[in-house]
């Protein structure tokens, strides 16, 4: 099985721990662990030429990765929660899959998707806003989404290490889903 994890933030804090547990999770698997803060990825610049062509004009990094994604089976995706919604980064690297779009390439591949924000309880509603905003991006591309984890009340970049080490945990059991479910 080959297996893309996607970490969306800037720090190397708690989504970059939530994604690298699930991926240690999967050691049957052949894992790509993408962070995207060590990645040249350019804005998506709108121009459309992906949707007539199946390829984008943009030489970067996300050349090499479009060919990786339409033969993974499965992906993990890791993002903070930012006002409601997934990190930027996160949000260009799914813009930019679109010359995957036209061929569906990514449609019936697999995810999990790892969410962590600062508020708890009922004020948690902006962490499930993001789990919403990359929900609605699998189901346009036609990925099934296995298993959802949010780690609510994570102010500090450590906070899963330090005070929430049990969430760890569940990130590789949500991995072993994904596993299963390929």
């Amino acid at each position: 099985m080959r297996i893309i994890a996607v970490v969306g933030s800037n720090r190397r804090g708690n989504t970059y721990s939530m994604v690298e547990a699930a991926c240690h999770g999967l050691s049957d698997s052949e894992v790509e662990l993408l962070h995207l803060k060590d990645l040249n990825i350019e804005s998506c610049d709108g121009c459309l030429t992906c949707d007539r062509t199946g390829s984008c004009h943009m030489k970067d990094d996300m050349e090499k990765i479009l060919s990786r994604m339409k033969v993974a089976d499965g992906f993990i995706f890791g993002t903070p929660a930012r006002w409601s919604l997934l990190s930027g980064e996160l949000k260009v690297f799914f813009d930019r899959l679109n010359p995957l779009a036209l061929t569906q390439s990514l449609k019936g591949k697999k995810a999990i998707v790892l969410v962590v924000g600062q508020t708890e309880g009922d004020e948690a509603i902006s962490i499930e806003n993001t789990v919403t905003s990359v929900k609605y991006f699998c189901e346009s591309a036609g990925i099934e989404i296995v298993d959802v984890l949010v780690a609510d009340g994570c102010l500090e970049p450590n906070d899963l290490i330090t005070k929430k080490p049990e969430i760890l945990n569940k990130c590789k059991l949500s991995s072993k889903k994904l596993f299963q479910s390929l």
